[in-house]
């Protein structure tokens, strides 16, 4: 099978970011549509980022990782299973209250989220390095 990780890890990245973005400005805004939009980029990057996660564990079997490389890997791998426990939390909340913000903890959701981006940006920066700087799932 070939190795989809590649094809697959810019949707959730573009997604949740995306939907931190609409929640925060729904939240200053008090746009309703805005957080409609939201939850759907929540929803799809959420799916999206299993996938990818899936996609990472089956990738590292079919990719050889050097030496030098590994603690980067083992970041980049440590980085995704921290994003999808955290989308996964808020997309379980989301849920519970209806697909609406939780009332009352707003914030607290949207500070979430922001942790989220952050963490997903980081892991793709070190995804990036394992690529471009070590050669990992290069042919060569």
């Amino acid at each position: 099978m070939p190795n989809i990780h590649p094809l697959l890890v810019h949707l959730p990245i573009a997604l949740l970011t995306i939907s931190f973005l609409f929640d925060a400005l729904g939240l200053l805004t008090k746009k309703q549509e805005l957080e409609r939009t939201a939850w759907w980029t929540l929803l799809a990057g959420t799916i999206g980022l299993a996938a990818t996660v899936v996609s990472g564990l089956l990738a590292e079997k079919t990719v050889s990782i050097a030496d030098f490389a590994r603690e980067h890997f083992e970041t980049h791998e440590q980085i995704a299973f921290i994003v999808a426990s955290i989308y996964s939390v808020l997309l379980l909340w989301r849920i519970a209250g209806g697909t609406s913000l939780p009332k009352q903890k707003e914030w607290l959701f949207v500070g979430l989220s922001l942790a989220g981006v952050i963490l997903i940006w980081t892991g793709a920066w070190y995804g990036g390095e394992l690529v471009y700087r070590f050669g990992v799932g290069v042919q060569k």
